[in-house]
C-alpha cells in the first residue's frame, strides 16, 4: 500500500491576460490595464492589472464602473486566440514535471508532483524551476501553492500572489489556516461569508471549532463541506488533462438590451456557429445544448435539452437552440445576454443514416468541411448563415 504523502501544486498565473498583453508590448508593464473591452460598451473586466487594482477595480465588474473608477486605464479588447496560445505553452511546461496536469481554467491548473523526486528534485526546487521557466520562456509570472491537497495548494497559491510560491509544510495545515479570514476558503463568497460573520465565525479557526453536527444542521451539504475545508482536509486527486475539453460555448452581451425574436435568433445563430466551429475544430460532437440569457434586470435563466445523436452541424444544433429560445423568452423584458453552450461531448457521432435521408450525413460533413476551410483562410466571418448575417442588419 503506497502511503506516501501528496505532493501537490497550485500553479496560478498572476493577471493572466494582463501579463500575455504586457509580454507582446513590454510598454505596458506597470501600467493601469484592463482587458475586457470597450470602455464605452456594456462588457465586463476580463483581467485587471495590478496597477489599475489599487483604484478598485477588479474581474467581472463592468467596464463603465471601472472607467469611472480609473478613467485613465488603457483598455484592450483582447485576443482569446493569443490567450489560448500561451495557455498551451504554459500547460506544455507543466507537462514536462508530471503527467498529472489538471487545468481548472486558462491560467491555473493542479500538478501532481508524487513521486516525481528522482526526476526533478525536492518539491519545492522543482515548483522553482516551473515558475522560472514559465517566466524566461514567455515572460509571465505565475504564483505557486504547495501542499499535500488540492485545497491547502489553492489557498497557499492565492496567499502568496502575486509572483510567490508558498510550501503548506506536513503538519503545519491547521497553524496556517487557523489565522486566515474566512473568505480564504474556495466556496465561501460574499454571501456565504456575511451569514458565518453574522454568527460570529470571522476566522477559518472559529469555523473549525463548531462541531460537524452543528454545520449540518444549519447548511446542510455546503455545512458538511465547510468541517472538511476548515481542517484542511480534501482526498479530491489530481485528473490529468483529457484531450477533449468539457464545454464549448459562445456568448455575447448586447449593445443594446432587445425584445427582437428575430435579432435575438439571428445572434443565437451567430453564436452558434462560432461554437460548432470549435466543436469541429476539436474533432468533437455535443449531445447537450444550451441556452442563456440574462434579461435587463439581470435575472439570468438556462434550459437545456439533449438530443439522441451528437452532433457538429450548425443547423442541427442551432434549431435546438432556437427551439429552447423560443420556449423561454416569454417574458416581457428586454434581453441583456444571450449564450449557447454544448456539452456531453464526444469524439464519436454514433451517427445512424436514415433509410430515407436523400441528402446523407457525408453531404453535410463534407458542406461543413468546405466551410471551414473557407473560413481558416479568409476568416470566420468570410462564410456565414443567412440567419446569423440578419443581426447585422438590424
Amino acid at each position: 500500500m503506497n502511503t506516501e504523502l501528496r505532493k501537490i501544486l497550485h500553479v496560478d498565473m498572476d493577471a493572466f491576460f494582463v501579463s500575455v498583453e504586457e509580454a507582446l508590448d513590454p510598454s505596458l508593464k506597470g501600467k493601469p490595464v484592463i482587458v475586457g473591452g470597450d470602455p464605452d460598451g456594456r462588457g465586463v473586466v476580463a483581467a485587471a492589472s495590478y496597477a489599475v487594482r489599487r483604484y478598485g477595480v477588479h474581474s467581472a465588474m463592468p467596464i463603465a464602473q471601472a472607467k469611472r473608477l480609473c478613467p485613465h486605464a488603457i483598455f484592450l479588447s483582447g485576443s482569446h486566440r493569443r490567450y489560448s496560445e500561451y495557455s498551451a505553452k504554459v500547460f506544455e511546461i507543466l507537462k514536462r514535471y508530471s503527467p498529472l496536469v489538471e487545468p481548472m481554467s486558462l491560467d491555473e491548473a493542479f500538478v501532481d508532483l508524487t513521486g516525481c523526486e528522482r526526476l526533478h528534485g525536492p518539491v519545492l526546487k522543482s515548483a522553482e524551476k516551473i515558475r522560472n521557466e514559465i517566466l524566461e520562456a514567455l515572460g509571465l509570472n505565475a504564483s505557486i501553492g504547495i501542499a499535500s491537497n488540492k485545497l491547502l495548494a489553492k489557498i497557499a497559491s492565492a496567499y502568496c500572489k502575486p509572483n510567490g510560491m508558498l510550501w503548506i509544510a506536513p503538519g503545519m495545515e491547521q497553524r496556517f489556516l487557523a489565522p486566515l479570514p474566512i473568505q480564504r476558503i474556495p466556496g465561501i463568497g460574499p454571501k456565504g461569508g456575511a451569514e458565518l460573520r453574522r454568527m460570529g465565525i470571522k476566522s477559518v479557526g472559529d469555523l473549525a471549532r463548531l462541531p460537524l453536527e452543528l454545520l449540518e444542521e444549519a447548511y446542510g451539504k455546503w455545512g458538511v463541506s465547510l468541517y472538511s475545508k476548515a481542517r484542511g482536509i480534501s482526498d479530491s486527486p489530481v485528473i490529468g488533462e483529457v484531450e477533449d475539453p468539457r464545454s464549448i460555448s459562445r456568448e455575447t452581451t448586447l449593445e443594446m438590451d432587445s425584445a427582437d425574436p428575430l435579432f435575438l435568433e439571428s445572434t443565437l445563430s451567430y453564436l452558434t456557429e462560432k461554437a460548432a466551429g470549435q466543436l469541429r475544430e476539436n474533432k468533437l460532437f455535443a449531445r447537450t445544448v444550451t441556452l442563456k440569457l440574462r434579461y435587463s434586470d439581470f435575472k439570468t435563466v438556462t434550459r437545456s435539452k439533449t438530443l439522441e445523436m451528437p452532433t457538429a452541424e450548425d443547423h442541427t444544433l442551432f434549431k435546438i437552440g432556437a427551439g429552447l429560445l423560443r420556449k423561454l423568452f416569454t417574458r416581457r423584458v428586454r434581453v441583456r445576454l444571450i449564450g449557447i453552450a454544448f456539452t456531453s461531448l464526444t469524439a464519436t457521432p454514433y451517427r445512424q443514416e436514415g433509410l430515407f435521408d436523400s441528402k446523407g450525413g457525408q453531404c453535410w460533413d463534407d458542406l461543413y468541411q468546405g466551410i471551414d476551410r473557407i473560413r481558416h483562410k479568409y476568416g470566420f466571418r468570410s462564410i456565414l448563415r443567412a440567419r446569423s448575417n440578419q443581426r447585422d442588419a438590424n
